[in-house]
């Protein structure tokens, strides 16, 4: 762990809390009989055993925008021991379209503490760890480790970040799920330790990867380098089904996104998307997490640059191999 990195433990969250600080807030009221009340319903799905063994359990999730605010609420509703948060933007008018903790109230506010201050009305008998800096190398390795599983959704231009925590998740052994939410479709991504990294994917190592998100952040970046960063982040993140890159629900509609993608740095995203997208990547992070403990049906995501694809508004299911993708890009 980083030296610089300054760490402050007790239950709540300050008025003015500070960005540079990580808070580990821990259980107010650790109540065992009220844990297994708020609980109950999750069981005949899975076993007693089984919630316990979520009591347990590490979740980590970088961003807190569309999925990750959302996926923070529904961990600590599941019963996930600790959550772990990070963000380092703050929320804007336009993220309320979609943002779980996104309000007119909070825009000019952390994400990542807006957040964490919503997550903690639901429920505080869990440990919920926030991290306003976001993904970096002064707190990667504290928010990866002791992780069960981890959440990538970091913003679609912080490709550094990204890099950055799927390199850490691989050194300590840990998997790392990308779930991203285009049209009304969403693509699973699994990554294993020892499987398909985020570099190959994207084709950029960490140095070059941070070089660009700082030339995109500090909006200098000229249009060639936008072009460059956002064919290999669609290219590998967003890989093609059908023989195309986006789904085409109009005529007009993929040439209007990938033409706001570059010029404004805006990612289209449809409010009622990252709900549906949030249920699919928590409900394999579940199952990931319960692995091994019984015997169930379950279609496990391929290796990248395979992945689980699914379009509500075609109803259009399948497990994508990495011979698929290959053949199509």
């Amino acid at each position: 762990m980083s030296e610089l990195l300054h760490t402050v433990t007790r239950s709540t969250l300050p008025d003015n809390a500070d960005l540079n600080t990580v808070y580990r807030l821990t259980p107010i009221d650790p109540d065992e009989a009220y844990y297994q009340e708020r609980t109950d319903r999750n069981i005949g799905w899975i076993t007693k055993e089984e919630q316990q063994m979520l009591k347990g359990a590490v979740v980590g999730i970088a961003g807190c925008g569309g999925m990750g605010g959302t996926l923070a609420q529904i961990f600590v509703r599941l019963g996930v021991g600790e959550v772990r948060i990070a963000d380092c933007e703050e929320f804007d008018p336009s993220n309320i379209n979609r943002q779980f903790a996104a309000r007119r109230n909070t825009v000019g506010v952390s994400k990542a503490i807006a957040t964490a201050r919503a997550v903690r009305d639901i429920s505080d008998d869990t440990t919920l760890v926030v991290y306003p800096q976001g993904i970096v190398e002064e707190t990667v390795e504290s928010f990866v480790t002791g992780c069960d599983v981890i959440c990538d959704e970091i913003e679609f231009w912080a490709i550094g970040s990204r890099i950055l925590l799927h390199q850490y998740a691989r050194m300590i052994g840990v998997s790392s799920f990308v779930c991203s939410t285009v049209g009304f479709g969403t693509r699973l991504m699994k990554f294993n330790p020892s499987g398909h990294t985020m570099e190959s994917c994207v084709s950029l190592s960490l140095e070059d990867a941070l070089i660009i998100q700082n030339k995109i952040q500090t909006r200098t970046a000229n249009s060639e380098d936008v072009r460059s960063i956002m064919t290999k982040l669609t290219t590998g993140l967003v890989p093609n089904v059908h023989g195309y890159t986006l789904p085409h629900h109009s005529f007009d509609d993929h040439a209007l996104v990938l033409e706001r993608l570059e010029k404004e740095n805006s990612a289209s995203i449809l409010s009622t998307n990252p709900s549906m997208a949030s249920g699919f990547l928590a409900d394999h992070v579940l199952l990931h997490l319960l692995n091994g403990s019984r015997s169930r049906d379950v279609v496990e995501p391929p290796e990248p640059p395979g992945y689980l694809y699914f379009d509500a508004a075609r109803m259009d299911a399948r497990v994508v191999t990495p011979g698929e993708v290959r053949d199509e890009n």
